[in-house]
Protein backbone atom coordinates (compact mmCIF):
# COMPACT_ATOMS: atom_id res chain seq x y z
CA UNK A 1 0.00 0.00 0.00
CA UNK A 2 1.37 3.25 -1.09
CA UNK A 3 1.75 6.50 1.45
CA UNK A 4 -0.65 8.60 -0.84
CA UNK A 5 -3.35 5.40 -0.28
CA UNK A 6 -2.63 5.23 3.39
CA UNK A 7 -2.87 8.83 3.42
CA UNK A 8 -6.15 8.99 2.19
CA UNK A 9 -7.56 6.37 4.22
CA UNK A 10 -6.84 8.15 7.52
CA UNK A 11 -8.39 11.52 6.43
CA UNK A 12 -11.75 9.40 5.91
CA UNK A 13 -11.11 7.90 9.78
CA UNK A 14 -10.31 11.33 10.67
CA UNK A 15 -13.78 12.75 8.82
CA UNK A 16 -15.38 9.62 10.79
CA UNK A 17 -14.45 10.44 14.21
CA UNK A 18 -15.65 14.04 14.03
CA UNK A 19 -19.15 12.85 12.95
CA UNK A 20 -18.91 10.08 15.70
CA UNK A 21 -18.52 13.08 18.10
CA UNK A 22 -21.62 13.86 19.54
CA UNK A 23 -23.88 11.13 18.47
CA UNK A 24 -27.11 10.71 20.33
CA UNK A 25 -28.73 7.19 21.23
CA UNK A 26 -31.37 5.94 23.32
CA UNK A 27 -30.66 3.28 26.06
CA UNK A 28 -33.13 0.39 26.94
CA UNK A 29 -35.99 1.39 29.12
CA UNK A 30 -36.31 1.05 32.48
CA UNK A 31 -39.17 0.40 35.13
CA UNK A 32 -40.12 1.20 38.38
CA UNK A 33 -43.11 -0.85 39.14
CA UNK A 34 -42.96 -0.16 43.28
CA UNK A 35 -42.35 -3.42 43.85
CA UNK A 36 -38.67 -3.50 44.10
CA UNK A 37 -36.08 -1.38 44.98
CA UNK A 38 -33.38 -0.07 42.85
CA UNK A 39 -30.83 -2.90 43.91
CA UNK A 40 -34.48 -5.40 42.82
CA UNK A 41 -34.57 -6.40 46.43
CA UNK A 42 -38.41 -6.75 47.43
CA UNK A 43 -40.36 -3.89 49.28
CA UNK A 44 -42.74 -4.82 52.11
CA UNK A 45 -44.57 -1.94 51.91
CA UNK A 46 -47.20 -0.45 55.10
CA UNK A 47 -50.61 -0.37 53.79
CA UNK A 48 -51.42 2.87 56.10
CA UNK A 49 -49.34 6.34 55.62
CA UNK A 50 -48.67 6.59 59.05
CA UNK A 51 -46.30 3.82 58.50
CA UNK A 52 -44.11 5.50 56.27
CA UNK A 53 -42.62 8.89 54.41
CA UNK A 54 -42.85 10.30 51.33
CA UNK A 55 -40.45 8.40 48.31
CA UNK A 56 -37.35 10.29 47.93
CA UNK A 57 -34.49 8.64 46.89
CA UNK A 58 -34.80 5.16 46.82
CA UNK A 59 -34.04 4.86 42.73
CA UNK A 60 -31.38 7.67 43.30
CA UNK A 61 -29.02 4.63 42.20
CA UNK A 62 -31.36 4.40 38.87
CA UNK A 63 -30.66 8.53 38.43
CA UNK A 64 -34.40 8.88 39.66
CA UNK A 65 -35.78 10.76 42.61
CA UNK A 66 -38.69 12.06 43.83
CA UNK A 67 -40.35 14.64 45.81
CA UNK A 68 -43.53 16.39 47.04
CA UNK A 69 -44.83 20.01 46.83
CA UNK A 70 -43.14 21.03 49.95
CA UNK A 71 -40.49 18.79 52.22
CA UNK A 72 -41.31 15.70 53.69
CA UNK A 73 -44.27 15.45 51.70
CA UNK A 74 -45.28 13.56 48.23
CA UNK A 75 -46.43 10.28 47.18
CA UNK A 76 -45.82 7.02 49.44
CA UNK A 77 -45.42 3.45 48.24
CA UNK A 78 -48.23 1.46 50.03
CA UNK A 79 -49.70 -2.14 49.21
CA UNK A 80 -52.82 -2.70 47.13
CA UNK A 81 -54.43 -3.90 50.77
CA UNK A 82 -54.64 -0.23 51.54
CA UNK A 83 -58.31 -0.46 49.72
CA UNK A 84 -57.51 2.42 47.19
CA UNK A 85 -60.59 0.25 44.92
CA UNK A 86 -58.05 -1.30 42.36
CA UNK A 87 -54.85 -3.53 42.75
CA UNK A 88 -51.66 -2.85 41.46
CA UNK A 89 -50.45 -2.74 38.07
CA UNK A 90 -47.65 -5.60 38.30
CA UNK A 91 -46.97 -6.89 42.12
CA UNK A 92 -48.56 -5.69 44.91
CA UNK A 93 -47.47 -1.84 45.33
CA UNK A 94 -48.13 1.33 44.01
CA UNK A 95 -47.49 5.16 44.65
CA UNK A 96 -50.39 5.96 46.68
CA UNK A 97 -51.21 9.88 47.69
CA UNK A 98 -54.41 11.69 49.61
CA UNK A 99 -55.09 15.00 50.42
CA UNK A 100 -57.03 14.22 53.32
CA UNK A 101 -55.49 16.46 55.93
CA UNK A 102 -56.30 13.67 58.37
CA UNK A 103 -53.65 11.44 56.36
CA UNK A 104 -50.17 12.20 57.79
CA UNK A 105 -46.88 10.90 57.44
CA UNK A 106 -44.66 8.84 60.41
CA UNK A 107 -42.21 12.20 60.39
CA UNK A 108 -45.52 14.67 59.94
CA UNK A 109 -45.36 15.22 56.38
CA UNK A 110 -48.37 14.62 53.96
CA UNK A 111 -49.04 12.43 51.03
CA UNK A 112 -49.81 14.96 49.05
CA UNK A 113 -49.12 15.84 44.65
CA UNK A 114 -48.06 17.70 42.65
CA UNK A 115 -45.41 15.05 42.68
CA UNK A 116 -42.01 15.82 40.99
CA UNK A 117 -39.78 13.26 39.36
CA UNK A 118 -36.12 14.40 38.60
CA UNK A 119 -33.78 12.77 36.21
CA UNK A 120 -29.77 12.96 37.08
CA UNK A 121 -29.70 12.35 33.21
CA UNK A 122 -31.89 13.13 30.29
CA UNK A 123 -34.33 11.07 29.10
CA UNK A 124 -36.06 10.36 25.76
CA UNK A 125 -39.55 9.41 26.96
CA UNK A 126 -41.49 8.78 30.14
CA UNK A 127 -45.04 7.14 31.09
CA UNK A 128 -46.69 5.98 34.13
CA UNK A 129 -50.20 4.53 35.16
CA UNK A 130 -52.84 6.38 37.22
CA UNK A 131 -56.07 5.58 38.14
CA UNK A 132 -58.78 7.13 41.13
CA UNK A 133 -59.60 3.55 42.24
CA UNK A 134 -63.03 4.32 43.82
CA UNK A 135 -63.76 7.20 41.42
CA UNK A 136 -63.20 8.88 38.19
CA UNK A 137 -60.16 11.38 37.98
CA UNK A 138 -58.03 13.73 35.74
CA UNK A 139 -54.40 13.42 35.55
CA UNK A 140 -51.94 15.88 33.69
CA UNK A 141 -48.37 15.12 33.44
CA UNK A 142 -45.92 18.19 32.99
CA UNK A 143 -42.11 17.49 31.05
CA UNK A 144 -39.32 20.05 31.57
CA UNK A 145 -35.98 20.32 30.22
CA UNK A 146 -32.73 20.97 32.63
CA UNK A 147 -34.00 25.04 32.18
CA UNK A 148 -37.36 24.03 33.65
CA UNK A 149 -38.62 25.14 30.26
CA UNK A 150 -41.70 23.24 29.41
CA UNK A 151 -41.30 20.77 26.83
CA UNK A 152 -45.29 19.59 26.82
CA UNK A 153 -48.20 18.16 28.77
CA UNK A 154 -50.14 15.01 28.89
CA UNK A 155 -53.99 14.67 30.17
CA UNK A 156 -56.23 12.08 30.72
CA UNK A 157 -59.80 11.62 32.66
CA UNK A 158 -59.68 7.68 34.07
CA UNK A 159 -63.06 5.67 34.11
CA UNK A 160 -63.81 4.14 38.01
CA UNK A 161 -60.99 1.44 38.83
CA UNK A 162 -59.29 1.48 35.75
CA UNK A 163 -56.03 2.27 34.70
CA UNK A 164 -54.89 4.45 31.89
CA UNK A 165 -51.65 5.64 30.68
CA UNK A 166 -49.88 9.23 31.07
CA UNK A 167 -47.04 9.87 28.49
CA UNK A 168 -44.56 12.01 26.92
CA UNK A 169 -41.50 11.36 24.14
CA UNK A 170 -38.95 14.00 23.22
CA UNK A 171 -36.97 13.39 20.10
CA UNK A 172 -34.69 15.43 21.36
CA UNK A 173 -34.08 13.66 24.42
CA UNK A 174 -33.88 16.52 26.72
CA UNK A 175 -36.52 15.47 29.45
CA UNK A 176 -35.15 16.41 33.14
CA UNK A 177 -38.21 16.82 35.06
CA UNK A 178 -41.71 14.97 35.04
CA UNK A 179 -44.91 16.62 37.37
CA UNK A 180 -47.35 14.64 38.16
CA UNK A 181 -50.82 16.06 39.17
CA UNK A 182 -54.68 14.72 40.21
CA UNK A 183 -56.53 17.87 38.78
CA UNK A 184 -59.36 16.40 38.85
CA UNK A 185 -61.99 16.31 42.17
CA UNK A 186 -60.71 12.83 43.49
CA UNK A 187 -58.12 13.13 46.60
CA UNK A 188 -56.79 9.48 46.50
CA UNK A 189 -55.31 8.13 43.83
CA UNK A 190 -52.31 5.84 42.71
CA UNK A 191 -49.34 5.75 39.99
CA UNK A 192 -47.94 2.26 38.69
CA UNK A 193 -45.43 1.07 36.80
CA UNK A 194 -43.18 4.07 35.82
CA UNK A 195 -40.89 4.01 32.52
CA UNK A 196 -38.39 5.67 30.95
CA UNK A 197 -35.87 5.64 28.49
CA UNK A 198 -32.40 7.36 29.23
CA UNK A 199 -30.06 9.10 26.17
CA UNK A 200 -26.80 7.58 25.94
CA UNK A 201 -24.23 10.04 24.10
CA UNK A 202 -21.42 8.29 22.62
CA UNK A 203 -18.54 10.73 22.84
CA UNK A 204 -14.78 9.59 21.96
CA UNK A 205 -12.17 11.40 24.10
CA UNK A 206 -11.65 14.74 21.41
CA UNK A 207 -8.35 15.35 22.90
CA UNK A 208 -6.72 11.81 22.28
CA UNK A 209 -8.52 10.87 19.25
CA UNK A 210 -7.92 13.15 16.99
CA UNK A 211 -4.11 13.71 18.58
CA UNK A 212 -3.42 10.35 17.70
CA UNK A 213 -4.96 10.28 13.83
CA UNK A 214 -3.15 13.81 13.68
CA UNK A 215 0.55 12.11 14.79
CA UNK A 216 -0.50 9.31 12.32
CA UNK A 217 -1.21 12.32 9.50
CA UNK A 218 1.76 13.75 10.04
CA UNK A 219 4.19 10.93 10.06
CA UNK A 220 3.08 9.62 6.82
CA UNK A 221 2.90 13.56 5.20
CA UNK A 222 7.24 13.37 6.41
CA UNK A 223 7.13 9.76 4.73
CA UNK A 224 5.80 11.03 1.53
CA UNK A 225 8.30 13.95 1.68
CA UNK A 226 11.36 11.62 2.75
CA UNK A 227 10.83 9.97 -0.31
CA UNK A 228 10.20 12.89 -2.66
CA UNK A 229 13.38 14.15 -1.59
CA UNK A 230 15.16 10.75 -2.40
CA UNK A 231 13.76 10.40 -5.35
CA UNK A 232 15.06 14.12 -6.68
CA UNK A 233 18.24 13.16 -5.18
CA UNK A 234 18.93 9.87 -7.23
Amino acid sequence: MTATSILKKLSIAIGTAFITLGTISTAQASLINFDTDANGNPINAPSTFIESTALTNLYAPLGVTFSGPVQLSGGIILDQSSNFGINALSGSNFLAFNRDPDAILSNGGLPIDPESISFADPISDFSIFASGGFESNTFQLQAFDINNLLLGTDTITIAVKEFGQLSFSSSLGNISLVILTGIGADNTFVYDNLSFTPVSKSVPEPASLIGILGLGAFGITSLCKRKHQAAVKT
